[in-house]
């Protein structure tokens, strides 16, 4: 909380503003001697932190001993088969991720983008803290967010424990300061003197909102949706304190199969989950531009 004050304090007094309705380009910089440096250290950070693990992710997928050599007496796609065939948690774990990851991701855009705007324009009294709750969860570990939404409903009036919807709480509440930063910043870049030459020339502000601002904050709004949804599908602290049998997600069968050391399974469902987050990641770059016409 005191961090997050303190961002308050250094950069409260800091705007950068679209004022023409269009963005600027990329500038380019020329390293000149560091540029080979600058390769190198690239290249490092990149293989130690992607490509070593994915690939470790790869070789343990499709081998019977993972700590044993990768020739061909050890290829197998028996760790394939067990999760997608055998494994009865798969196919649940699956479905319930992806409506969880769904449901949290359009819920909190849509929060996210209602306060959003709400506190940046100063529409309401108590706008400030309305964006001190949208970015206070941020300070709360997902295990002690869990312990207090089972202590609130499990008992009357409210009981959800046992229902994906007590799950769905702790994914919004969880990645709300993620989407309301991202919305914030997406709004900051759009000058409100826009906005009110729309209205001097006879636009309502829901006019002016869906005509001139809804257009330069788009790619920012769905970037939220996006990161809202990947943060919620590989979300584990808060849900193990929250599920049930019928409620488990794909994090919790891979923890359930650590148990029983099967990193074979494990590594498959892991590139599972890579697959839908760099397709995620792919549906940014295909769906949003970097141009605002």
């Amino acid at each position: 909380m005191v961090l997050l004050r303190a961002q308050t304090l250094i950069l409260g007094r800091r705007g950068f503003s679209v004022i023409g309705g269009k963005s600027s380009g990329v500038r380019e910089r020329r390293l000149g001697r560091w540029t080979l440096p600058a390769l190198a250290l690239f290249a490092v950070v990149l293989g130690c932190s992607v490509f070593l693990p994915y690939g470790v992710l790869l070789r343990t997928a499709f081998l019977k001993n993972w700590s044993g050599p990768a020739g061909l007496e050890n290829l197998t796609l028996e760790h394939r088969r067990f999760v997608f065939v055998e494994f009865s948690q798969t196919r649940l774990a699956l479905q319930n991720t992806f409506v969880l990851g769904a449901a949290a991701a359009t819920a909190g855009t849509l929060v996210t983008t209602v306060v959003g705007y709400v506190s940046l324009r100063g529409l309401v009294r108590g706008h400030r803290a309305l964006a001190f709750l949208a970015t206070a969860p941020v300070a709360i570990p997902g295990i002690v967010l869990a312990v207090g939404l089972f202590l609130a409903y499990t008992h009357p009036p409210l009981v959800l424990y046992g229902t994906l919807a007590i799950i769905f709480l702790a994914y919004v509440t969880k990645e709300l300061p993620v989407g309301f930063q991202q919305v914030r910043a997406a709004l900051t870049a759009v000058h409100p003197d826009l906005e009110d030459a729309s209205r001097i020339f006879g636009a309502t502000r829901l006019r002016a909102l869906v005509d001139i601002t809804a257009p330069l904050v788009r790619n920012g709004v769905i970037a939220t949706w996006v990161l809202i949804f990947i943060g919620s599908i590989r979300e584990l602290s808060a849900t193990i304190l929250l599920f049930t049998a019928r409620t488990k997600t794909v994090s919790l069968s891979m923890f359930d199969l650590r148990e029983s050391n099967d990193w074979g399974p494990i590594a498959v469902l892991s590139i599972t989950m890579l697959v839908i987050t760099f397709a995620m990641i792919w549906l940014i770059d295909r769906f949003t531009d970097r141009r605002i016409v």
